[in-house]
């Protein structure tokens, strides 16, 4: 079923496609920390509507938090702690 799409991207499957992938994502796996991080970012950008980070009303509320008076701030050491629990 070649010539079939979504959204104009063509589809690739089949065994060929992936033995290709695989292929693609031990190349991947070779890279760098800062080129995967690359490599994930250009994947995602490729996404539509795929959110790439909080949005403004996110990053304010946030904020607003942070500078009420009764918030209370962890330091790294203590919220390393609160996740590995």
């Amino acid at each position: 079923m070649s010539g079939s799409q979504i959204d104009g991207v063509p589809l690739i499957y089949g065994p060929t496609a992936m033995k290709t992938l695989v292929g693609d994502m031990e190349v991947a796996d070779q890279l760098s920390s800062e080129d995967q991080a690359g490599l994930a970012a250009h994947l995602l950008a490729g996404i539509p509507n795929c959110p790439l980070g909080p949005d403004d009303a996110e990053l304010e509320r946030r904020e607003a938090e942070m500078n009420h008076v009764s918030a209370t701030l962890l330091t790294h050491e203590q919220l390393r702690q609160a996740v590995e629990k």
